[in-house]
This record gives C-alpha cells, sequence and structure tokens, in this order.
C-alpha cells in the first residue's frame, strides 16, 4: 500500500469498526486516570477506536522518525560527498581550507587518506562525472601543454604549483610578463627566476641593466649572466664578473667550464684579464687560469704562477709543462678534464 493512501484507510478503518461494536455492545466503560481525579465515561466502541488510533499515532510517529533519519542520512552524505569533492578540488590546486569538516564515517575515513595524499591528475581523463573534478583535469592538462589559463576562475592560490606552471607558461609567450613578477616580493624564488632568466635570453641589454639587481643570482642566474656576457649581449666589468661568480658559489668546474666557453668568443688578452681576475680572487678559478695560459702558450707566465702553489697541486698542469720541456705535444683539454 502506497503510504500516502496509509492514514486515510486507517481513518476509515477505524470509524466502520466503532460502528460495527456499537452494534455489538453499545454499552459505556469508565476510566479513571491514575493519579488524576480525571474519569471519562465513554461507549466501549470509542474506547477500542481510540486505543486503535493511539497504535496508528505511533505507528506514524516511527515511520516518520525513521524516515526522518533516513533524509538526515541522505543529507549528511550529499554534504560530505560536497565537502570531498571540494577536498579533492584544494588538493589539485594545492589550497588549504580548515573549514571542511566531514561528518560521516565513511567519507572521514576517506577524507583523512585524502588529506595525506598529494593529487595529480592523469592526462586525457574524459570518463570523469564530477563536472567540478573534469574542469580541473581540462585546466591541468590545458597547463601542461603550455597553454596559459584564468587562475581567478579555479581559485587557485599564489602558493601553488599550479600557479607556478601558469605564470612560467605565460613568461614563455612574452618574457614580459614576468617583469613584474621579478620586481615583486611576494613570489617565490623559483618563480621570480625564471622570469629573470627569460628576461637574460630575450630582452636587450637596457632592459637587462634595468632589472639585474632586483634578484640574487644562484648558480643557474649566474651562468646564464655570464654566458650572455661572453656572447656580447651585455657589457660586464671583470669585478662584477668576480663578484657574481664568488656569490654563486663557482666550484673549480665551473669557473673551467665558463672559461672554455669564453674561447674564441672573446679576445685573448680580454680572455686573460678576466681568469686572472678570478684567480686572484678566488681560488677556485686558478685551474681555469692556468687552462688560458697553456692555451694561449704563455708557458713562462705559468711556471711562474706556479711556483706560489703547494708542490702536490696541480700536477696535471706541472706534467704538461714538463711533457713541453722535453719537447712533446698533447692537447691543453687533456689535462682539463
Amino acid at each position: 500500500m502506497t503510504f500516502k493512501y496509509y492514514p486515510l484507510t486507517i481513518l476509515i478503518l477505524g470509524v466502520l469498526l466503532g460502528f460495527y461494536i456499537y452494534n455489538i455492545d453499545s454499552s459505556s466503560f469508565s476510566y479513571t486516570i491514575p493519579f488524576t481525579n480525571l474519569t471519562y465515561n465513554m461507549p466501549v466502541a470509542l474506547w477500542i477506536v481510540l486505543i486503535v488510533y493511539i497504535f496508528f499515532f505511533i505507528t506514524i510517529a516511527f515511520i516518520f522518525s525513521e524516515r526522518l533519519g533516513r533524509f538526515i542520512d541522505r543529507n549528511a552524505i550529499k554534504n560530505d560527498k560536497r565537502i570531498f569533492v571540494r577536498k579533492i578540488k584544494n588538493k589539485i590546486i594545492e589550497r588549504e581550507e580548515d573549514k571542511l569538516i566531514l561528518k560521516t564515517k565513511l567519507f572521514k575515513e576517506l577524507g583523512n587518506i585524502i588529506d595525506g595524499l598529494n593529487i595529480t591528475p592523469k592526462p586525457h581523463i574524459t570518463n570523469c562525472e564530477n563536472q567540478e573534478i573534469k574542469k580541473l583535469f581540462a585546466m591541468y592538462e590545458n597547463l601542461q601543454n603550455g597553454e596559459e589559463i584564468d587562475i581567478h576562475k579555479f581559485n587557485i592560490p599564489q602558493t601553488s604549483t599550479l600557479f607556478t606552471i601558469n605564470a612560467k607558461n605565460s613568461i614563455n609567450k612574452n618574457y614580459k610578463n614576468g617583469l613584474s613578477i621579478i620586481k615583486n616580493k611576494n613570489y617565490i624564488y623559483e618563480l621570480k627566476k625564471f622570469a629573470f632568466i627569460a628576461l637574460l635570453r630575450n630582452a636587450d641589454e637596457k632592459e637587462i641593466e634595468k632589472y639585474k639587481d632586483q634578484i640574487s643570482y644562484d648558480k643557474e642566474i649566474a651562468l646564464e649572466m655570464i654566458k650572455i656576457y661572453i656572447n656580447g649581449k651585455i657589457h660586464l666589468s671583470v669585478q662584477e664578473i668576480s663578484d657574481i661568480c664568488k656569490n654563486a658559489k663557482f666550484t673549480e668546474d665551473d669557473y673551467l667550464n665558463i672559461i672554455k666557453s669564453a674561447k674564441g668568443k672573446i679576445n685573448p688578452n680580454q680572455w686573460i684579464e678576466i681568469s686572472e681576475y678570478l684567480a686572484d680572487n678566488d681560488e677556485n678559478a686558478e685551474k681555469a687560469h692556468f687552462y688560458v695560459l697553456l692555451e694561449l702558450e704563455m708557458l713562462e707566465r705559468a711556471k711562474n704562477r706556479l711556483k706560489a702553489q703547494p708542490t702536490y697541486e696541480f700536477l696535471n698542469i706541472r706534467a704538461y709543462l714538463d711533457l713541453k720541456a722535453a719537447g712533446k705535444t698533447y692537447p691543453t683539454e687533456l689535462f682539463f678534464k
């Protein structure tokens, strides 16, 4: 029976039952409510109908309480599903939100698992039924393909990796999009560095000069700066070059690599001047200076400088000079690997 017909059916049956009993027995019955002076005198038929209706109302109360419980549970699950989806969204965009509280046992357990994970969407996901998550998947794939998105549309925080990727995509399209980032202290160093390297690779000397003091140099930036100097894009003094290298904590190999990369790109006098200044200001550049001296066949100068070094150091240089003295000639590169 459909529930909506149940109350009407009981009402009719109760009335019919009352008439039927009244026709059989029309006597009355008195009942005094315990601990009170209230006495009710009614026909037996009416008492029976009253009892039926009392049970009917008790039944209705149980039915409604059960349905109300199911309604509350459904709403709790529906609300937890919405919150759970939001948690997943926040995980994808790396956004922190403390007010997302799950209430049902299942979603609490799943939520605790999600809290301990980093979520990265797979590419080409098309079978996701949740439209919000589906849009995030599409957004993520667009970012990975180098596209620029509207970060405000997805509420992506500035601290998110996706924000950084999006900014990098924008800078790749036009290095000028990163100029404001270089000057802004609120951006992470990784992004400022990316914008600055893009500037070094694409801007002219005048624009580079404008921004070159807006960021601290790590080794990657220092190498890029020395590279564009060697290629003749900007002008740097030997003091500036030395400071850049020292502040970036160049190793012996770093110095050697930049000196090697300058071979044939700057004139020999400038090459010697730079390598000597670097060596005089940082012992890590000593090997690079010896490389220049040997490449330019400035053997006496190399010998004189070698005298100031302990006998157990620069054995490769000493071997090269000994071979030269013996009339043997080998490529300098063999001694600087």
